[in-house]
């Protein structure tokens, strides 16, 4: 009996074999993840926090196994499929049947039946049908006391990969236009984006990256961006973080954070959440995401890319540090030395990851950042000039070396600017009442 792990390595080419099923089958991993986080988000009130836990982790294997194999993803669907109260029992459902389909789709693009014996894909082909039999013993076990049925059947299979009404050609000539966009942009804006990544391979991710990327550009920057890319591609301009593009059939997303109302009882920690939610949702799509936090970084004294597992890892860390902001001040009037704290702790959690370049002023980014600070902001000056915190940013590195930092800070080359100058505060540092923290900083050295 094969897994889905077994099947989903060979097929995403996670063995170093050519993968033809490649591009689409991480684009339905990719809807399913969406789909999952999504509803998980919308009932987090009503839902525990195991189970909360327990869906995030859920999801967290959905997008490592895209790149890292061994993640037992199978045992994770199988028992969340198996226990009636799993908060992500009938999105799944639903999500494996699309899959199903997509199967199928993929099985058939070809548009001829292959010869018995046909060398070629004939492994690709043999690997997807175990696949969707995988998924289908999955939705619809057959020995007694499986999954019960959720009210539909398996949902009718996705439209074909090249888009409804759309031949291969030219869906092949779109990616080549978005290939070609996203060329020009990092050319264009390399002050902002640096250099390019290896540009994605689906006219899905493309157009994703596209407005990915426009999330670090200055506002009015990125909406003439945005602007130009809906008029040469007959998308919709303004509508979410990545908007509709029907050329593919693509449906877009949305501001993707979700007020989560009833499950904090602070209303800090819900705003604080707000924040958090969204800047990790984008940086699922965004390889060029960095992270400075100390208790992840051991020391180091640079960034670190945030991978899929590390990324997770990140996750836990701000719900932890959400939850006792939650707990200490937990709806009732705060106390304002609390406050700032335990504040201070989630802004820090907001302010280590990051793209590099750093962000720049005006952009999505930067704009995530301000909201967070605010909230510190506003508690300090509510002690009436008692509280001190102080943003590093632009300082000399010696001078707050001296009075304001403590444990390994952390640096960044430059080429044009001035060295030995704060690029970038991790962790603001604060005095109340005589009791305090010193801050972590990013600061420039000079690029040799």
């Amino acid at each position: 009996m094969h897994t889905l792990d077994e099947l989903l390595e060979p097929l995403l080419g996670l063995d170093g074999r050519p993968a033809p099923f490649a591009g689409p089958l991480r684009d339905r991993l990719r809807a399913i993840v969406t789909a999952l986080d999504t509803h998980l988000e919308q009932h987090a009130a009503e839902t525990t926090v195991d189970l909360y836990l327990r869906g995030q982790d859920l999801i967290g294997r959905f997008r490592t196994i895209q790149r890292v194999p061994g993640r037992d993803l199978h045992g994770a669907v199988a028992g969340e499929l198996a226990d009636p109260a799993g908060p992500l029992r009938a999105p799944l459902w639903t999500a494996l049947g699309d899959l199903a389909g997509h199967l199928i789709v993929l099985l058939h693009r070809n548009g001829s039946p292959r010869a018995p014996g046909e060398e070629h894909a004939e492994r690709e082909h043999r690997l997807a049908l175990a696949l969707l039999g995988v998924v289908l013993d999955l939705t619809h076990p057959r020995a007694p006391g499986g999954v019960p049925p959720l009210a539909a059947p398996v949902p009718a299979p996705v439209s074909a990969v090249a888009g409804p009404g759309r031949g291969r050609g030219e869906t092949a000539d779109l990616t080549g236009r978005l290939r070609d966009e996203f060329d020009r942009l990092y050319q264009e804006s390399e002050f902002y984006l640096g250099e390019a990544e290896a540009a994605p391979e689906t006219a899905e991710e493309l157009w994703i990256a596209l407005h990915v990327a426009c999330l670090r550009l200055p506002e009015a920057v990125a909406a003439s961006q945005r602007k130009h890319f809906a008029q040469t591609f007959a998308g919709a301009a303004g509508e979410g973080v990545v908007p509709p593009l029907p050329a593919i059939g693509f449906a877009g997303f949305g501001e993707p954070r979700e007020r989560e109302r009833g499950r904090w009882r602070s209303p800090l920690a819900a705003r604080m959440n707000e924040i958090l939610v969204g800047m990790l949702a984008v940086a699922e799509f965004d390889p060029g995401i960095y992270h400075g936090l100390n208790e992840m970084a051991q020391d180091a004294r640079a960034p670190i890319r945030l991978d899929p597992v590390t990324r997770h890892q990140y996750r836990e860390r701000a719900l932890t540090r959400l939850r006792e902001l939650d707990g200490q001040l937990d709806g009732r009037p705060a106390d304002v030395g609390l406050a700032i704290r335990y504040l201070t702790w989630v802004d820090e959690v907001v302010a280590s990851f990051f793209p590099l370049p750093l962000p720049e002023p005006g952009s999505w980014w930067a704009e995530q950042y301000h909201r967070s600070r605010s909230l510190v902001l506003e508690a300090v000056a509510a002690t009436g000039g008692k509280a001190d915190v102080e943003i590093l940013d632009g300082q000399p590195y010696d001078r707050v070396l001296q009075k304001r930092l403590s444990g390994a800070q952390m640096s960044l080359p430059v080429r044009n600017g001035e060295a030995d100058r704060v690029l970038w505060t991790l962790r603001l540092p604060w005095r109340f009442d005589g009791v305090g923290e010193p801050g972590r900083v990013i600061y420039s050295v000079r690029r040799r």
